[in-house]
């Protein structure tokens, strides 16, 4: 450890002293000391929850309660996803959703009259990422591509025709966007601009990248679409964040090292076994980005993954989700149930619980946010304890 100069020698003494303590060690030949660098201490792990917000609608009083709960946790983010197949549950003034042409109810929910699907207006986010910083917590938005796109692209048809919105996709996948379009990639850019702008406290962004059509030999055309994101992020000093659907071994060597991977699953979990093979055989596994030097944080789809089944007992779930989180899983666990592939944990950035809303329909969300706090405890008293 270097010796506290400064309360022994005058401070400009001490400055030239460490000046030369800090000179290159190739300078030690001519009798100067060596370099010492002080060991940095690990960043701690990251932790958080992410809320389907496409499918399942919470208004701005809800998600106040969800930062409350997740700060009393000990957690760090709040990942948003937006935009789905379902809804595009953010204001948008280039897709058409405002709040000037919405009806607004009495609990101040703001539902599109053209799609009946309601949103939160960007005076509503603002407030909200100005109360999550007053609790230490980083709202994350994501708006996904080049699949689940069906919100944005139900918006576009109300807006432009269906004419245009042919054009933005392939057709070879119709319900993606066009990676290979170049404006269907300045649409994405714009609105990731326009909800950039809003959140403003956030240091991270999500462009989705799960569930959509590749091949091999394709893609490399996914990978630069990515980097082309990511760059575009990078330039309003927003870290990108990707799920892991479309990282190969064959291309992997092409991705932006500066993208954060949210790992959920190996294979997606199809219920063809030979699908499952086939992406496995493909597909980079966790530790091998985190090997390649992505930043990793693990969203393993057994447990971590929350789906609330309003024609089942998700108190008894939840319940159980949380004491399998506690006695089975831990940081390095990725592969669902698999511990024989185990990472280590002290190359993982950190964990998030996901709820998803698809089959929620019939619980209430007071209800949810009781239940949810017990798997999120766990999750994050696990990730807390992993090595760092």
């Amino acid at each position: 450890m270097f010796l506290p100069l400064s309360s022994l020698l005058p401070k400009l003494f001490a400055t030239l002293f460490l000046g030369v303590l800090m000179l290159p060690a190739a300078a030690s030949n001519q009798g100067v000391l060596p370099q010492r660098v002080a060991q940095q201490p690990k960043a701690a792990k990251q932790n958080g929850l992410m809320l389907d917000t496409a499918r399942r609608f919470y208004s701005a009083g809800e998600i106040r309660q969800f930062i409350d709960m997740l700060a009393a946790a000990g957690g760090q983010f709040l990942h948003l996803h937006f935009s789905d197949d379902e809804n595009y549950a953010l204001e948008s003034p280039l897709l058409g959703q405002t709040t000037a042409s919405a009806r607004r109810d009495g609990n101040g929910v703001y539902t599109n009259p053209a799609t009946g699907r309601p949103f939160l207006s960007f005076k509503q986010m603002r407030g909200l990422v100005r109360y999550a910083e007053s609790k230490k917590i980083e709202l994350v938005p994501e708006i996904g591509s080049p699949a689940h796109v069906g919100g944005i692209l139900t918006l576009l048809k109300h807006k432009h025709g269906q004419d245009y919105v042919r054009q933005l996709q392939p057709e070879t996948a119709a319900g993606e966007i066009d990676i290979a379009n170049p404006e269907s990639v300045r649409l994405v850019k714009a609105l990731l601009d326009e909800a950039a702008e809003v959140f403003n406290r956030s240091r991270h962004f999500h462009i989705g990248g799960d569930e959509f059509g590749y091949s091999p030999e394709s893609n490399h055309k996914f990978i630069g679409y990515a980097n082309t994101l990511a760059a575009h992020l990078a330039g309003k000093g927003l870290k990108t964040r990707l799920w892991n659907d479309g990282l190969i071994n064959s291309t992997l060597g092409q991705l932006n090292r500066s993208i954060e991977i949210t790992y959920w699953s190996y294979d997606g979990d199809p219920a063809d076994p030979e699908a499952a093979r086939y992406r496995r055989s493909i597909r980079a596994g966790l530790p091998e980005l985190a090997a390649k030097g992505f930043s990793v944080l693990n969203y393993n789809s057994y447990y971590l993954y929350l789906v609330p089944n309003g024609k089942r007992n998700f108190p008894h779930d939840a319940a159980f989700s949380a004491q399998d989180i506690q006695k089975r899983w831990h940081l390095g666990v990725w592969d669902g149930e698999n511990t024989a592939n185990a990472a280590d944990t002290a190359k993982i950035t950190g964990a998030a619980l996901a709820v998803w809303g698809e089959n929620s329909r019939g619980l209430s969300n007071e209800t949810l946010r009781r239940h949810i706090a017990a798997p999120l405890r766990a999750m994050i008293n696990k990730t807390k304890t992993a090595k760092p």
